[in-house]
């Protein structure tokens, strides 16, 4: 599909003869409408694989989020002075 627009014949069949002219601007319509049926399903397929890919990416980092939880929670019980401060593994003062 080009990107100039394509003009539909349809507010103008009502004032042709219903001959064979007639049956090829109808017909003209309806691929110019297909064309752009075609487009939509292709965003859709589109815009499917971005949200396939965002759980993906959301899934993993929730498996990061919490590995990293249990090995500041492994290290906490050895006394090893660290936290999570804004998503990073920060040393702290003992006692904090």
């Amino acid at each position: 599909m080009d990107n100039d627009k394509q003009a539909l014949m349809t507010d103008e069949l009502a004032t042709l003869p219903l001959d064979h002219n007639w049956y090829q601007k109808l017909a003209s319509n309806f691929e110019i409408i297909q064309q752009y049926f075609d487009k939509l399903d292709t965003d859709e397929l589109e815009v499917g694989d971005l949200n396939n890919k965002f759980d993906d990416i959301s899934d993993k980092i929730d498996i990061y989020e919490t590995n990293m939880q249990a090995i500041v929670n492994i290290l906490s019980d050895y006394d090893v002075p660290i936290a999570i401060v804004d998503g990073k593994v920060t040393r702290t003062e003992e006692g904090e």
